[in-house]
């Protein structure tokens, strides 16, 4: 009986999918606890350039970090949630983590697109007030913010066809998204969506004559082959976000949920320079891959940026309330 009551017991811990954690008790005797299995969904695919080591990255970190309290669990992206439902996902405790943009929830929380105005860096971010203001705005709809995970990354504009100036691009037609789409009409471009996998194709048949995007991405899904020139004037900030489900978060010691946000302030460094140096890269690949960069005169450069600038903060003026407005751009325009 004590061997069939033993092999039980053995097959029972066999069965279970979650890790442990050993520890010590004040005795110094071994003590074995569960690991807490959290599950992660992105808005970007798991082989997507943004995704693939980053997400790795801050699993891995929060894994070690936590000495295996903590283990995350990569579900999947779009596919396995739609990106717009991601957001509710979080919320409902469907999933526990999100790695997600705020264009995706903007229609839930206005105020979200100021992620994309921020001039600061995330670290600096947590010293202004913007980092605390963002969290107890989530806090409000019901999620958790921890941090921000894709950061100097700005956008650019791609054009297949060689300018002098900026003001050439009237008229053009672009492929766009919901981020530059007044900033397009401004310049007098018209905005054109067309889905991601249809990109290419748009480009190569001059149904489109260019397009709005970070570095990185575009020679990867072959869109230089058909798109040769960049305009070397980064605008605007990622919005990216890490949420998570508060009741989760709540579940674990006050020692683990310290650690986690310790972690992903840490990340958020980590992150940053990771992703300057794969831009810096980048920037040399395109090169060598026959991209030409475009360079505008200061004149012009600051005339964009004003552009850019004025035109997001009048977006985000006409979405949300007076004093909301005015509390938000006290914090950014502090620099």
């Amino acid at each position: 009986m004590l061997v069939f009551m033993s092999t039980l017991l053995i097959l029972a811990g066999c069965g279970s999918n979650q890790q442990v954690a050993e520890t010590t008790n004040a005795e110094g005797k071994p003590e074995v606890k569960e690991a807490k299995e959290l599950k992660l969904v992105s808005f970007l695919a798991q082989d997507h350039r943004f995704t693939k080591d980053m997400i790795p990255l801050y699993m891995k970190k929060i894994e070690e970090g936590t000495e295996g309290a903590v283990k995350i669990t990569w579900i999947g992206g779009p596919e396995s949630i739609p990106a717009k439902d991601q957001f509710d996902a979080v919320k409902d405790g469907m999933v526990d983590l999100v790695f997600n943009a705020s264009s995706f929830y903007v229609h839930l929380m206005p105020e979200s697109d100021s992620l994309l105005l921020s001039p600061y860096s995330a670290a600096e971010e947590r010293e202004n007030g913007y980092f605390d203001f963002m969290a107890k705005r989530f806090e409000q709809q019901g999620v958790t913010y921890l941090g921000r995970w894709l950061m100097n990354s700005p956008f650019y504009f791609w054009t297949n066809r060689e300018i002098q100036s900026i003001d050439e691009l009237k008229g053009s037609k672009f492929r766009s998204n919901p981020v530059y789409h007044e900033i397009f009409k401004q310049l007098g471009i018209s905005p054109i969506n067309v889905d991601p996998g249809d990109v290419y194709t748009s480009l190569e048949r001059r149904m489109v004559d260019g397009f709005g995007f970070p570095v990185l991405g575009p020679r990867d899904s072959g869109w230089t082959e058909v798109t040769k020139y960049i305009i070397d004037e980064p605008f605007l900030e990622q919005n990216c976000t890490i949420l998570m489900n508060p009741s989760v978060l709540a579940s674990l010691s006050p020692d683990i949920q310290k650690k986690i946000m310790e972690l992903t302030k840490e990340f958020e460094i980590e992150a940053a320079e990771h992703w300057k140096q794969q831009n810096a890269e980048e920037m040399d690949a395109l090169k060598q891959s026959g991209v030409q960069a475009i360079t505008l005169s200061e004149e012009e450069k600051e005339n964009f940026q004003n552009l850019v600038m004025e035109t997001k903060w009048r977006e985000l003026e006409g979405k949300i309330e007076a004093n909301l407005y005015q509390e938000i751009k006290a914090i950014l325009y502090k620099k």
